[in-house]
């Protein structure tokens, strides 16, 4: 199994509560609110919408960097997949060496995901 690390850090909307009292007279704010799916004029005690009721969040651009690289990979095999396909279908003359092109490619990033190295 992966071990997935995670950076938190304090929660500055709910004070590292959990609960949002950043609305007029200590209730919960209209982003909160909205988070929760939630209609009407005023809601106290809802979990925090930023940091969803842990007190800790992520930041996006983290969050983002880790999905980055495996949305790249996945992007790249299903593209060469695609294109290993429509090229035997239309009988292209390059077929053999698309193909021994995309398979080592594919193979380069299934290595890189799959090797139980540790990264750390």
């Amino acid at each position: 199994m992966q071990e997935v690390r995670s950076n938190l850090y304090p929660c500055r909307h709910c004070e590292e509560t959990g609960v949002c009292r950043s609305g007029p007279n200590g209730s919960s704010c209209l982003a909160c609110a909205k988070y929760h799916e939630l209609k009407g004029k005023e809601f106290v005690g809802l979990a925090c919408g930023t940091c969803g009721g842990l007190g800790q969040s992520e930041p996006v651009t983290e969050r983002m960097n880790k999905r980055v690289k495996p949305l790249l990979a996945m992007s790249i095999v299903f593209l060469l997949l695609l294109s290993v396909v429509i090229l035997a279908l239309v009988n292209n003359p390059h077929f053999p060496e698309f193909l021994a092109f995309a398979s080592t490619l594919i193979g380069g990033v299934t290595a890189f995901y799959f090797n139980n190295r540790n990264n750390t």
